[in-house]
């Protein structure tokens, strides 16, 4: 359910962001923004789903998200048995 809600919202942030009109009101930009930010903080999610919410969260105005999407996603191959977490670390 949590990366059904994701993609919702990554789908509405990246609208907003990239289009140069008010598709979607300024305060639900900013919620979606939020819950994206609090999904990618405390879910377990599949590596690829870090690195488009560091993209998205990027043009939230998260200046690190993407090097933080990557460090995250790096975590989850660990998790997962792709890679050594030591990799991951050094990331930091």
């Amino acid at each position: 359910m949590i990366p059904d809600i994701i993609k919702l919202f990554t789908a509405i942030a990246a609208m907003a962001a990239a289009s140069g009109c008010a598709v979607v009101p300024a305060g639900e930009v900013i919620r979606a923004c939020e819950l994206l930010q609090t999904a990618t903080t405390e879910a377990d999610l599949a590596p690829a789903w870090y690195l488009e919410a560091g993209m998205v969260l990027k043009r939230c105005g998260h200046p690190d998200a993407i090097a933080d999407g990557e460090v995250r996603a790096c975590f989850a191959e660990a998790r997962n048995g792709y890679r050594d977490s030591k990799e991951c670390e050094a990331m930091q």
